[in-house]
């Protein structure tokens, strides 16, 4: 069992640890980022080495952060395999963003992100039964291939400004001709999806509000549920 620590069950949203894996040279760095070393934390089929540390510390929410200051921010990657359970993601959807505070990462953090983000009105992803429904920027079977040009188009693209309620959050961008471009969810959408197994559609939260669901963290670390 790990060993007790105030970063342990933040119980933010999904997110249970913030956790990074780091050479022990880099102690002092990811301490004055906040972080604390724990000798003991279950990272699944994995042990560090002598030179290597476990660190934990806590995201923040993206109020907390400071919408303020994702203002002209770059856009520098999208994933949509963000968090761990443990033996795989869950799916959270990333976006990797360079600012004045350097690099982060703004992550919707609920199960299958892709699949109710809406990027210039089309979902990112969805189940492959509903494709021919729904046309999503990225293929059950061309996964790879679409994550790279969805990425070309993103990469680059400047904050100009975020909208964000308890039931939907719209981020406005704009590229160096200034044309618009559009990143949004919503607790609910006739856009989004319907789901596998079930065939319905779901909301992407059912507890809390959407200011619970996006965190910020720093680049390498891993968000944990």
């Amino acid at each position: 069992m790990p060993e007790k620590s105030k970063f342990l069950n933040l119980n933010m949203g999904l997110v249970c640890e913030n956790y990074v894996i780091i050479e022990n040279s880099d102690i002092s760095l990811w301490e004055s980022r906040g972080f604390e070393r724990v000798k003991k934390y279950p990272v699944f089929n994995y042990t560090p080495c002598p030179q290597e540390s476990i660190m934990l510390g806590r995201p923040f929410y993206i109020e907390e952060f400071g919408i303020e200051n994702f203002k002209n921010s770059k856009v520098l990657n999208v994933s949509t395999s963000c968090g761990d359970y443990g033996m795989g993601g869950p799916g959270f959807f990333g976006i990797k963003l360079q600012g004045s505070y350097g690099i982060r990462w703004l992550v919707y953090c609920i199960w299958n992100g892709g699949e109710h983000i809406l990027f210039n009105g089309r979902v990112i992803e969805c189940h492959p039964l509903f494709m021919p429904k729904y046309n999503p920027w990225i293929g059950h079977n061309r996964y790879r291939e679409d994550m790279d040009r969805l990425n070309k188009m993103l990469s680059d693209l400047i904050i100009s400004g975020i909208k964000l309620t308890d039931t939907e959050i719209i981020i406005n961008l704009k590229d160096s001709s200034l044309e618009e471009y559009t990143i949004c969810s919503y607790k609910y959408s006739d856009y989004f999806p319907e789901q596998a197994g079930t065939g319905k559609k779901r909301n992407s939260f059912d507890s809390g509000t959407m200011k619970d669901y996006w965190l910020v963290t720093y680049d390498g670390t891993v968000l944990s549920i």
